[in-house]
């Protein structure tokens, strides 16, 4: 029964990846469109940390952290035998397999994951240029 238990716990963090890239992505325009300054504000700081911890894993792990997290519950050991195989694929191939039925190369998932970091410093810099035109006028 304990191997259920690490299972269960690859798949959490499976989910949680899932979510976050899924906010990351989607939240890109709240960099730009300042409608909603405090829920921009939340985004910046979690799209600054998505992409340190991201970049930073890259580095450190050749692969995202919460994929190696992943693997290594589904690789750990079970008692009873019966655990499933473990993937050897990073998650962005697992679930784009899943949702879409195809799976695209690890160096697309690279340069994809390059390009939607690019975009989001840009948008860390539009943001902050915004911020200080929004206080330098409210001063005048």
């Amino acid at each position: 029964m304990l191997w259920v238990m690490w299972q269960v716990g690859a798949s959490v963090v499976d989910l949680l990846h899932a979510i976050f890239m899924v906010a990351w992505v989607a939240g890109l325009p709240l960099l730009f469109w300042r409608r909603y300054p405090r829920v921009s504000r939340l985004y910046a700081i979690f799209a600054l940390v998505f992409v340190v911890l991201y970049q930073g894993s890259r580095l450190a792990f050749g692969e995202c952290f919460l994929t190696s997290l992943s693997r290594w519950m589904w690789q750990h050991p079970s008692v009873g035998g019966d655990s499933l195989p473990p993937s050897s694929e990073w998650f962005t191939v697992r679930i784009s397999r899943a949702v879409f039925g195809m799976a695209p190369s690890q160096r697309a998932i690279v340069w994809t994951g390059h390009v939607l970091a690019t975009i989001t410093a840009v948008g860390m810099l539009w943001s902050l240029r915004a911020s200080r035109r929004a206080r330098a006028s409210q001063r005048s």
